[in-house]
């Protein structure tokens, strides 16, 4: 089984077509239409939690939205990976809030970075989206 970390964004990462970037980013247009995306631009992506966090405070301004996914393929390139939208998760960067189908919480305007990497933010079973509005 082989899991892949997809996002989607509202523009280009312009990081990512730099020579020098400081964040991993693949083209995920190969898997474009085994994703539940609804954002054009489509990236792979490596790294910790905390790591994507920063990236996205750094990239994300206002009004921006970016979609995360994991995409799990097993045997032969078939998809383990469904989308449940029932089990989406929405995480407001600007507000400091995360809402899952059991709830909506603030998060910790000093520390939201830890707080938000110690919760399930990517899933095989639905779509993240981030917003900052």
């Amino acid at each position: 089984m082989t899991s892949h970390y997809f996002i989607a964004t509202i523009r280009p990462i312009p990081e990512f077509h730099l020579d020098e970037s400081k964040y991993l980013f693949l083209s995920g247009e190969d898997y474009k239409k085994e994703l539940p995306f609804s954002l054009p631009y489509i990236y792979e992506y490596g790294g910790e939690d905390i790591d994507f966090l920063a990236f996205l405070d750094e990239f994300m301004e206002i009004g921006d939205v970016v979609e995360q996914y994991i995409y799990e393929e097993g045997r032969h390139g078939r998809a383990l990976s469904f989308n449940y939208p029932e089990e989406a998760r929405t995480i407001n960067l600007l507000k400091k809030t995360y809402k899952d189908q059991f709830g909506k919480y603030q998060i910790s305007e000093k520390n939201w970075k830890v707080d938000l990497a110690k919760r399930t933010i990517a899933s095989k079973r639905s779509v993240t989206t981030f917003v900052k509005y």
